[in-house]
C-alpha cells in the first residue's frame, strides 16, 4: 500500500514538472518572438520605371508600374509614377484618375496641381479648377497656377472669382489673358478697369490686332466720348480693314463718322448712302494721305510683353503710350484718328465713378455694405435706375438679406424687363426663396423671354433632370442647349455628357 502511495506521489511530481517544464519553454519562445525586431515592409522599386520614363519608352514603363501596382495597390508612390506616365502618353483622363488616387491614399499636397493639369488636358474644366483651388490652399505664391485657376474660372463662368485669380498673376498675364480681363470688366460694366485692361492688352502683344481696340471703342461709345470714338474707328480701319463692319457696332460707327466728317467725305465726292464704315473710313484716310503727301501705312511693332509691369498693383497711374514712328504718328490738322491720340489719354480716375460704377467696384472687393450705400445714393439721384437696383439686390444677397435682395431685384426686372442679366441675378436669388414648383415656372419664364440663353436652359434642364426626374424633357432641353453654345464651352461640353448619361433612360 505504502508503495503504490509513492509510486502515484512520484507519477504526479513528475506530470507537475512536465507542465511547468513546457510552461517555460513556451514562455521562453514567445518572449524570444517579442524580441525579434519587425521585419522591414518591402518598398516598391522604382527606378526602372522611372529610368524608362526618362528615357522616352513610356509605353514599358506604364506597364511595369500598372504590375507594380498589382503588387502594391496602396502605394501613393507607384500612383504617382503612373500618372506622370500616363500624362507623358497623353492619356491624360487614365493619368487624372491615377493622380486622384494617389491623393486618396496619402499623396503630397503638391499632387493637387498634377492632378488639375491632368484634368486640364482631358478637357475636365470643373475637375481641374477644383485642383487648382486645392493646390493653391497649401502654396498660394504659385502665381503659374493662379493664372491657371483664373482662366478655367473665367471658362466656367465665374467672372468675380476669375476677376480675384487673375489680380494674384497679373505679372504673367500675357496679351489674350489682359484681353479676358478686360471683357470681363466690361460684362460687369465696370468702364475704367475694362478700358485699363483693354490698353494693357493692346500693349502686351506682338504687332497689333483689333480686339482692345474696338474694346475700347465700345466704351468710348457708351460714354459718348465721339471724339475719341472717331479717333478709334479710323486707327482700327487703317490697321484693320472691315472689322468694325463685322461687329453689332457697324451701324453706329457709320452713322457717327457720316455726321461728324460729312463735309470731308462731300469735299472728295464720296456718296455717304448705303456706305460702311470700311468705305468711309478708307475714303477718309486716302484724302488724308493725299492731302498731307504721306501714304497710308500700318502701324508697326509696339512695347514688348517684358516691358509690361503689374498694373493692378498700379491702378492711378497712366499707361504709357504705344511705340510709333514718326511716319506713322502723323497728326494732320483737324484729324484725330491718329492711335497715338486713341491711347495718350489718361485713365479715368477713380472719384470721378458715378455712384454705380463705385457700387460696382466696392462688391467686386467685397465690401458688400458700401456697396449697398452707393447703390441707395444712385437711387436718391435716379429712383428708376435699373443697375442701381440691381447692385442693392446683389449687396443685399451677399449680406444675407434674402427678402430685401428679392425685393429689390424685382424692381431692377421693373425697370428693365428684357435684360438677360438681371433675370439670371433674380432666378440665382429665386432659387433660394421661392418653392421648388415656383422656382420651376420662373425658369420656364425666363426661357420664354430668353429662348438662346444657355444659363437658363442648362438650370432648367437639370431642374427636370435632377428634381422633377423627367429625363426625356430634360434631354430636349440638354440638345436644345447644344444649338447655342460654343463646341468650346464647358456648359457645351457637360450637356453632351449629360446626354450620354440620360440615353439608357430614354
Amino acid at each position: 500500500m505504502l508503495r503504490e502511495n509513492t509510486c502515484i506521489t512520484i507519477k504526479v511530481i513528475g506530470s507537475i514538472s512536465l507542465i511547468l517544464i513546457g510552461c517555460s519553454e513556451q514562455t521562453t519562445f514567445e518572449t524570444s518572438k517579442l524580441d525579434e525586431p519587425p521585419s522591414p515592409s518591402v518598398s516598391p522599386d522604382l527606378s526602372e520605371a522611372i529610368e524608362k520614363r526618362v528615357e522616352g519608352n513610356v509605353e514599358v514603363a506604364i506597364q511595369i508600374l500598372r504590375k507594380l501596382n498589382n503588387e502594391f495597390p496602396d502605394s501613393p508612390e507607384i500612383l504617382v509614377q503612373l500618372g506622370r506616365a500616363l500624362s507623358d502618353a497623353q492619356a491624360y483622363p487614365l493619368a487624372a484618375f491615377r493622380f486622384e488616387q494617389a491623393l486618396s491614399t496619402g499623396a503630397g499636397k503638391e499632387i493637387f496641381a498634377e492632378a488639375a493639369k491632368a484634368h486640364l488636358q482631358a478637357g475636365d474644366y470643373k475637375n481641374a479648377q477644383s485642383n487648382f483651388a486645392k493646390s493653391l490652399e497649401f502654396f498660394p505664391d504659385n502665381q503659374l497656377n493662379w493664372l491657371s485657376n483664373a482662366r478655367l474660372l473665367a471658362k466656367l463662368g465665374r467672372e468675380t472669382d476669375a476677376l480675384n485669380a487673375f489680380s494674384k498673376a497679373s505679372e504673367l498675364c500675357d496679351d489674350k489673358d489682359c484681353l479676358m480681363i478686360a471683357e470681363l470688366f466690361f460684362r460687369k460694366k465696370l468702364w475704367a478697369q475694362a478700358e485699363r485692361w483693354y490698353r494693357e492688352s493692346a500693349k502686351r502683344e506682338e504687332g497689333i490686332s483689333a480686339e482692345p481696340l474696338v474694346g475700347l471703342l465700345r466704351i468710348s461709345l457708351i460714354r459718348g466720348d465721339e471724339n475719341k470714338a472717331e479717333s478709334l474707328a479710323l486707327a482700327i480701319e487703317k490697321t484693320n480693314p472691315g472689322t468694325i463692319d463685322s461687329t453689332d457696332l457697324g451701324n453706329e460707327v457709320a452713322d457717327l463718322i457720316k455726321r461728324r466728317r460729312l463735309a470731308d467725305l462731300l469735299e472728295s465726292g464720296i456718296s455717304t448712302k448705303e456706305k460702311t464704315v470700311a468705305e468711309l473710313s478708307q475714303a477718309l484716310l486716302k484724302r488724308e494721305a493725299v492731302a498731307n503727301d504721306f501714304p497710308v501705312v500700318s502701324i508697326g511693332s509696339k512695347l514688348s510683353s517684358s516691358s509690361s509691369s503689374n498694373v493692378l498693383a498700379r491702378n492711378n497711374e497712366a499707361i504709357d503710350e504705344p511705340s510709333i514712328s514718326p511716319e506713322e504718328n502723323f497728326q494732320p490738322e483737324n484729324s484725330s484718328f491718329g492711335l497715338a491720340e486713341a491711347f495718350a489719354d489718361s485713365i479715368v480716375e477713380e472719384q470721378t465713378f458715378t455712384h454705380v460704377e463705385s457700387s460696382r467696384a466696392s462688391y467686386m472687393n467685397g465690401d458688400y455694405s458700401l456697396a449697398l450705400f452707393h447703390a441707395r445714393e444712385a437711387l436718391k439721384e435716379d429712383s428708376s435706375n435699373p443697375e442701381a437696383w440691381r447692385m442693392c439686390s446683389q449687396a443685399h444677397f451677399q449680406l444675407g438679406q434674402t427678402g430685401e435682395a428679392e425685393m429689390t431685384i424685382l424692381e431692377a426686372i421693373r425697370h428693365n424687363p428684357f435684360d438677360l442679366d438681371t433675370r439670371m441675378d433674380y432666378l440665382r436669388i429665386a432659387r433660394e426663396t421661392l418653392s421648388p414648383r415656383r422656382y420651376l415656372l420662373e425658369l420656364e419664364k425666363g426661357k420664354e423671354l430668353f429662348p438662346e440663353s444657355t444659363e437658363i436652359l442648362w438650370e432648367l434642364a437639370r431642374r427636370y433632370h435632377m428634381v422633377e426626374r423627367m429625363p426625356v424633357t430634360a434631354g430636349i432641353l440638354y440638345k436644345e442647349l447644344l444649338k447655342y453654345a460654343s463646341k468650346g464651352s464647358a456648359l457645351y461640353q457637360q450637356a453632351k455628357m449629360e446626354l450620354l448619361k440620360l440615353q439608357p433612360q430614354q
